[in-house]
């Protein structure tokens, strides 16, 4: 539960937008991926974000350090001569599966005199599959992952108030071992336990809360077919005074600015591999929309993310609050294009929110060759 996380994410989303410290009254001037408030422009196909490259993570690594707070599992199954034929058979299926769990809706909260702590041991079991263990994220030196065969791990994990989790590649054979068998993949642990279906693990994406402190658990997984890149994106959102966004010599108003993001982009074996950065808000039309810019680990432009959000049906929303306390969340989907507005890939995901409007977002992406997005 990486003592650190939250107090790096509490820092990190309190100068989201800004890259440098807070000013004396506490505000922080906006400026994602180096675009001034008057350059925003949240009706345009690109929120007037530019493909120009970037610094390394922005020019703000210790902004980064927290969402980056992972470490390889070393597991043997990875350099296992039988797996690895398994795994490269045609017609084995191949997925990622990522689990965070903990305050994940209270980000800022690091120093709770009520950090309502939390034992999320467990296991993952792939009913007629094999896991890989690939990440172990922001896991204590207490805290510990282990195989029990080749279908199954297990975990000691305790948060309080901060967060730990778990990447896997899960590794369906082209032949099964027994075909009476139905693969599916169970989770289980203290406070939540699910069972998936091979279709939902295909592109999953969802958060459940487990009590009413704070604590819940963000899931996503995907199918990644050989020779179709396909990975995940997580990271921190956080509300701003609302701005409305009008052009200097008209009345008009052209949209209203929300909120900020940061967060990284996870690639193959579930490594980080590129930084994102952005904006949310309503355009013109009213319309919730989101514009992110995506750079590698040395900084040249990658992409520019944008799509919609919102919250789950039925629930009142002004942008990071909605009105059920008990299960603060919502959805976002979009797609990323480069520097001449060709769409590269789509994605997808959830987010969660405290009540004070910040919080996490979780989501998967695919290349345009996907089929699962």
């Amino acid at each position: 539960m990486r003592n650190g996380l939250y107090a790096m994410l509490a820092v990190a989303l309190l100068i989201l937008g800004s890259g440098c410290q807070p000013s004396n009254d506490g505000s922080a001037p906006l400026s994602p991926a180096g675009l001034e408030p008057q350059q925003i422009d949240l009706n345009s196909p690109t929120g007037g974000l530019t493909s120009a490259d970037e610094e390394p993570a922005f020019g703000e690594p210790d902004m980064f350090t927290a969402l980056s707070d992972e470490s390889a599992a070393q597991d043997p199954y990875e350099s296992n001569t039988g797996i690895q034929n398994i795994l490269r058979a045609k017609g084995a299926r191949l997925y990622d599966f990522r689990a965070v769990w903990g305050r994940l809706s209270d980000l800022s909260d690091s120093n709770a005199t009520d950090p309502c702590p939390l034992d999320w041991s467990g296991t993952l079991h792939f009913e007629g599959g094999i896991i890989i263990i690939e990440k172990a994220i922001a896991f204590e030196p207490e805290d510990s992952i282990s195989r029990i065969d080749r279908s199954t791990i297990s975990w000691v994990s305790r948060t309080g108030p901060h967060v730990d989790g778990i990447q896997v590649k899960l590794v369906l054979p082209a032949r099964p071992v027994d075909s009476l068998i139905t693969p599916q993949l169970e989770l289980s642990t203290g406070p939540y336990s699910r069972t998936f279906t091979l279709r939902e693990l295909v592109a999953s994406s969802l958060v459940e809360a487990v009590d009413t402190c704070g604590n819940a658990i963000s899931i996503t997984s995907v199918l990644t077919p050989i020779g179709c890149p396909h990975g995940q994106l997580m990271g921190a959102w956080r509300m701003t005074p609302p701005d409305t966004l009008s052009p200097s010599d008209s009345s008009n108003v052209d949209g209203i600015l929300q909120g900020v993001f940061r967060g990284v982009w996870v690639g193959r074996h579930g490594l980080i591999s590129g930084y994102l950065k952005g904006v949310y808000g309503l355009n013109g039309s009213g319309e919730r929309v989101f514009f992110g810019k995506y750079i590698d680990l040395q900084g040249h432009f990658m992409g520019i993310l944008r799509g919609t959000f919102g919250p789950p049906a039925g629930l009142a929303f002004d942008g990071g609050a909605v009105a059920d306390a008990k299960r603060p969340q919502g959805w976002f989907a979009g797609e990323w294009i480069d520097g001449k507005v060709n769409v590269q890939g789509k994605l997808r995901g959830h987010w969660i929110a405290a009540k004070d409007g910040q919080g996490l977002f979780h989501g998967v992406w695919g290349m345009r060759c996907s089929e699962n997005l």
